[in-house]
């Protein structure tokens, strides 16, 4: 089964992806622009992207209208294309602080709308980070005392601020394990209306560090700011570390 798959892929890079000169990345058409990715071998099944969007990102809350979205970890932008399809209105905020993906991303959101935005600031404390130039952003938390690219960062406020966003209507959030200290560091969270939140625990379990077990502090942060929660009961181990999160002071 798995020799299978693996042909499958191969023949989707073939068919799918090609490289463009312009900008020296890997492209494959989606939706009513590209994605644009680092090597053949990142091509994303569009129906795989759907079943995620559809059942797990956007299941309990679906952006519309000119809803205000930022998403930590945007990757390449699978997920911003696939609103942008159906709400090209969106005032989209895609954070990508892994160098080389957040090159790629840039492209990919140029290749629809001025109204997707695409970021490369981590937020957090305010402190510089580093990082180091790596195949994936499955890595990011991993070495991180090796890092050797600065990252610019900012705090949430002043991240709200500079971009003059006054409510988010919907935060997402996938920063392989760095979603603990990304909440720690928020001090108001009354204009948010609704998160979606990967917890990396399933990675923690797998023996990939502790530094990925974040799920019990994620909960009790929420918690304490009176958000309702809801989850997922799927049969893959990181969707269930998925969680959704209302506010309820809203």
């Amino acid at each position: 089964m798995g020799f299978i798959r693996s042909i499958k892929k191969r023949i989707d890079w073939k068919l799918h992806v090609t490289f463009d000169k312009k900008t020296g990345f890997y492209r494959y058409k989606r939706k009513k622009g590209f994605i644009y990715i680092r090597y053949p071998r990142h091509y994303l099944d569009s129906k795989f992207n759907e079943w995620l969007c559809n059942n797990l990102y956007y299941y309990h809350y679906m952006p519309k209208g000119t809803d205000t979205v930022v998403d930590l970890g945007t990757g390449y932008g699978e997920e911003a294309l696939y609103l942008h399809d159906l709400s090209p209105n969106l005032n989209f905020y895609g954070i990508e602080i892994q160098p080389v993906i957040f090159e790629c991303l840039a492209n990919t959101l140029n290749s629809v709308s001025k109204n997707f935005k695409a970021i490369s600031t981590a937020i957090n404390t305010g402190d510089k980070i580093k990082l180091c130039s790596q195949l994936s952003y499955f890595t990011v938390g991993d070495n991180q005392n090796t890092g050797y690219i600065d990252i610019p960062s900012v705090t949430w406020k002043n991240f709200l601020l500079q971009n003059n966003i006054h409510d988010v209507d919907l935060l997402k959030m996938n920063i392989e394990g760095g979603e603990k200290q990304f909440l720690e560091s928020i001090d108001d969270f009354s204009n948010i209306k609704n998160m979606i939140i990967s917890c990396h625990d399933f990675r923690a379990n797998s023996g990939h560090g502790e530094f990925y077990r974040t799920k019990d502090r994620v909960l009790t942060i929420l918690q304490d700011n009176k958000f309702k929660l809801k989850f997922f009961d799927h049969d893959e181990d990181w969707a269930k570390d998925w969680i959704f999160a209302e506010n309820n002071n809203q």
